[in-house]
């Protein structure tokens, strides 16, 4: 602690209950320093932005938790270049509230983002429903500045769109649970604010009833910018925003195609985007499922099928994420996790167990697997970060 101390300052150096300390640095000099010390040490590190996903991935015991928190400003916004750069320690709400002064916005609808940081959701590669229109999580990023397990620091890509060179390691990190890496500040593209947004849904009793016109949205000119099917046990709803001028009557071409599926579509509250949010319930097991688009309304009744006494919440984007509540007694929700991974076609994630159930969060193929760990050894070598995130030891 005397040694923190003397890096971050003694006021920014907290012991906890377990044993661990907290530190906040407030540079990325200062994290760099703080990794070297771990190194030496073979200390443990965990990074914490909001703590809004600490349960994704394995949970971990470390020596050291490595607060982001001072780490908060955006640090650049050349508007006429539609990029900015913004410290780790940003939430994603102030970043948007800045950005908006000039008409821009990074276009990714991150779950609690008045909570969540810019290094927490990089580290998770979350994104919502606006990644129909303008793409993942690692689509935006086009820059980085790295810390590596030994205090080494890096920087991957540039602050400008058009640029090569190099490895683009920004996007093998993003989504590393910070195992690999300690990010500090990003580089984001950026794009103008939706000025014309609608946003629609469609309800039918079964999710399958809706695929036909999800199918058409997705092969049509609609100026679509979100895409998202919610289904529970009282039936199924398929939301879709426009962004559009209305002169271009997209409304009335979404009502065209809706009526030939006997459907209708109903304006209803932007507020419907934040929908996933709501899912992740003190009581509920949370996954997180991969399917290819083709299947999307096909699970999100699979999930309703299955055992009576686990019942599903599912909200899912039409590229085939879906973000699925499991609430019931632990053993119905064991089995229908181990029902979901036993068929090929999904990959499945717990991002938050409920409590009782006990079920790995991840499940990796051993070709993966085998990758998974080279790619750790050769960027932290000795364990350093988040050990245990996605398998024992890494």
């Amino acid at each position: 602690m005397e040694r923190l101390a003397a890096i971050a300052d003694e006021e920014f150096v907290v012991a906890g209950s377990n044993g661990a300390v907290t530190v906040s640095p407030a540079n990325t000099q200062q994290v760099s320093a703080i990794l070297a010390l771990a190194s030496e040490h073979r200390l443990s590190v965990a990074p914490i932005g909001g703590g809004t996903k600490q349960t994704w991935g394995g949970i971990t015991s470390p020596h050291i938790y490595l607060s982001l928190a001072r780490l908060n400003r955006v640090i650049e916004h050349p508007w006429q270049d539609l990029t900015c750069t913004v410290q780790a320690g940003c939430t994603w709400f102030a970043l948007q509230q800045n950005l908006s002064q000039h008409g821009q916005f990074a276009a990714l609808d991150a779950l609690f983002s008045d909570r969540a940081t810019v290094g927490g959701i990089l580290s998770s590669n979350d994104s919502g429903a606006l990644r129909q229109r303008y793409g993942s999580l690692r689509d935006l990023v086009i820059g980085m500045t790295l810390v590596l397990s030994d205090g080494t620091i890096a920087r991957t890509g540039g602050k400008v769109v058009k640029n090569v060179a190099g490895y683009d390691l920004s996007k093998l990190v993003t989504g590393s649970l910070g195992t690999l890496v300690v990010i500090t500040e990003a580089n984001f593209r950026l794009y103008p604010l939706p000025q014309y947004e609608r946003s629609f849904t469609l309800a039918a009793p079964q999710a399958a009833q809706l695929a036909p016109l999800l199918a058409d949205i997705r092969a049509s000119h609609l100026l679509t910018q979100s895409l998202q099917l919610r289904r529970s046990a009282s039936g199924a709803h398929l939301d879709v925003c426009i962004n559009a001028h209305p002169e271009a009557h997209q409304e009335a071409i979404l009502a065209q195609m809706a009526k030939q599926h006997g459907l209708v579509p109903e304006e209803c509250s932007p507020s419907i985007w934040r929908e996933r949010e709501t899912i992740f319930s003190a009581d509920a097991t949370v996954l997180r499922i991969s399917t290819l688009p083709t299947r999307v309304c096909t699970l999100a009744d699979q999930l309703q099928a299955t055992q009576s006494d686990a019942q599903a919440i599912s909200v899912s984007q039409a590229i085939g994420i879906h973000d699925v509540a499991l609430c019931g007694s632990a053993d119905a929700v064991a089995s229908t996790i181990a029902q979901l991974r036993a068929d090929a076609q999904n990959t499945v994630a717990v991002l938050q167990p409920a409590p009782g159930v006990d079920m790995p969060p991840h499940v990796i193929h051993p070709s993966a697997l085998s990758l998974m760990q080279s790619v750790k050894r050769n960027f932290d070598p000795h364990g350093i970060l988040n050990p245990g995130k996605f398998f024992a030891g890494a």
